[in-house]
């Protein structure tokens, strides 16, 4: 019977331990009474609701929550309003409110965080405000010259309206950049079209809130989905680098025009807007088949990022005609024959010579 009642209790704290919370949001809302509320969790790349509850007959409600790590949520009122929020271990967030234009209507106490998301949701919204009511007055302009002037003051303070802001969020990253609302802040956006800010401009700040994130919050998935952007972002960086690389040798390159292994005349300038690996060598070189094979794997580890390797024989006609077809077979190059004269110069009168690695 007592081993009975031990296991009994075993059980019991088991069950307690597994339903312990450390987060408490609680509400009061003025006009909400007997409607629902939803508790979504915002996540990376999604958001789901995992739980509810009816906003009792005074406009309180109450949910209870365990966390390991600061984490974004959204309360979502009856009249599809919402109110984003960031709960942190062992935190009790009050919520007060009116539920007719709740968004600004809120305040809450107990998340300092949930404070700074507040801010930068009252300043996103003024902004869209203000450049939206520019745009209309912009596009209702009359067509005609005599209206240009007004166009450009409506684009003028639009454009100020924006640099406003991302002046405002800049600011905000500086200033709180140890606060989750810095990542919240990094992808505000002014439309569907335009963030506020730009990743390639505004790399220093993405840097500034991942560096945070990262000594504070290591394990979170907003953590590693911004080292994940950034990597992205160094790779964006890393293409236009080596694009403008490309475009600004392809006038100086040499007009070379060889055969290849089939006799078909192949221009060094046909490869334009490509990575260009140009190679001299003398394929009758002791070592020439396994540098041949090296230039082969350089190749095929980086084709997809348009690598083109073209390789230029430098053969001596005497040492050439001492291989047989099989052996000049093996050595894998699209050639002709370009001689060497004695002095070791090309001797461009004669017969030129071609390799472009086999693909």
């Amino acid at each position: 019977m007592r081993k009975i009642l031990l296991l009994g209790l075993l059980v019991v704290l088991i069950a307690s331990c597994s339903e312990k919370t450390n987060v408490e949001i609680t509400g009061a809302i003025k006009d909400a009474a007997n409607t629902k509320v939803y508790l979504e969790q915002i996540d990376v790349s999604s958001r789901k609701t995992i739980d509810s509850t009816k906003i009792n007959k005074n406009g309180e409600f109450k949910f209870k929550l365990n966390i390991e790590l600061p984490t974004f949520y959204s309360l979502r009122f009856s009249n599809n309003e919402q109110v984003t929020l960031i709960a942190s271990p062992d935190e009790v967030l009050e919520v007060s409110g009116t539920l007719k234009d709740i968004k600004n209507n809120y305040w809450v106490d107990g998340s300092e965080n949930s404070l700074w998301i507040k801010l930068l949701n009252f300043q996103i919204t003024r902004t869209i405000t203000t450049t939206d009511s520019l745009k209309r007055s912009y596009q209702a302009l009359p067509q005609g010259t005599e209206y240009d002037a007004q166009r450009q003051e409506y684009a003028k303070a639009w454009e100020e309206a924006i640099n406003k802001q991302i002046s405002f969020t800049r600011d905000f990253i500086i200033k709180h950049a140890t606060s989750p609302a810095s990542y919240y802040a990094l992808y505000q956006k002014i439309d569907d079209n335009i963030g506020v800010m730009d990743e390639f401009e505004d790399l220093h700040y993405f840097k500034v809130v991942a560096s945070s994130l990262t000594a504070l919050y290591p394990e979170s998935q907003y953590t590693k989905a911004i080292m994940n952007h950034l990597k992205q972002i160094s790779q964006a960086i890393r293409n236009q680098q080596l694009a403008a690389v490309i475009n600004n040798t392809e006038g100086s390159l040499p007009d070379i025009n060889l055969p290849d292994v089939n006799g078909k005349d192949v221009s060094l300038n046909s490869l334009k807007s490509k990575l260009i690996v140009l190679d001299f060598g003398l394929i009758t070189a002791k070592e020439s088949q396994e540098y041949i094979d090296q230039m082969k794997s350089l190749y095929n580890k980086f084709k997809n990022r348009r690598l083109e390797i073209y390789m230029v024989c430098l053969v001596n006609q005497i040492s050439l005609r001492r291989l047989d077809k099989n052996e000049q077979d093996q050595l894998d190059l699209r050639m002709g024959s370009r001689s060497i004269t004695k002095s070791g110069s090309l001797d461009l009168e004669r017969e030129e010579c071609s390799g472009k690695l086999h693909h």
